[in-house]
Order: structure tokens, then C-alpha cells, then sequence
């Protein structure tokens, strides 16, 4: 097992920051930065979707968390952009999409 975990750990793709963290731009955070919350935003989609599409109610709390997340992304980019600098502009250069892949 340790053998399997060691070859997928030493795959990782990372950018070093000032900090001493490092940035992963392999996987999904090589898709979009904030691949948390698109499952978010899937999941609360999933959730509505069994109530069919004859009302706007089941939705709204789709919409309602795609805005707030959306929001939170914004202040999140913010802080990330000021605590990593230079590294983050470079992830941001690398991994152009923020939540949703090719759209934003």
C-alpha cells in the first residue's frame, strides 16, 4: 500500500510559494482552482433535481448557494492573491478557470 501511496503522491505537480506551501496544480485543482466548490454546487443541483423541472422553488437554493459560493470564490482569490503573491499569479496563469471548467 505505502508503495501505491508513493507513486501517486510523487505524481503531484506543485508551484513553491514564499510561504513555504506549495500550490497543487495537478488533478482537479488543475481543472479549476476551487473544485470544492463546484461538488458543492453538483451536489445542491442533485438534491433539486428529483423534483423535476414543473417549479422554480426547488431551485432556488441552488441558485442561492451558486451565488454565495461564487462570492466566497471572489474573497478567497483575494486573500490567496495577497498571502501567495507572485506563486498565486502564476497558478492563476496555469489553472485560468475558477470554478466552473472553460466557463469561469
Amino acid at each position: 500500500f505505502s508503495t501505491v501511496f508513493y507513486f501517486i503522491y510523487t505524481d503531484l505537480k506543485v508551484i513553491p510559494t514564499a510561504t513555504g506551501k506549495n500550490l497543487l496544480v495537478s488533478g482537479w485543482w488543475g481543472f479549476v482552482r476551487h473544485p470544492n466548490y463546484l461538488g458543492d454546487i453538483i451536489m445542491a443541483l442533485a438534491w433539486s433535481l428529483p423534483c423535476g423541472f414543473n417549479h422554480i422553488l426547488p431551485y432556488f437554493y441552488v441558485i442561492y448557494f451558486t451565488g454565495l459560493l461564487i462570492h466566497r470564490e471572489a474573497r478567497d482569490e483575494h486573500h490567496c492573491k495577497k498571502k501567495y503573491g507572485l506563486a498565486w499569479e502564476k497558478y492563476c496563469q496555469r489553472v485560468p478557470y475558477r470554478i466552473f471548467p472553460y466557463i469561469y
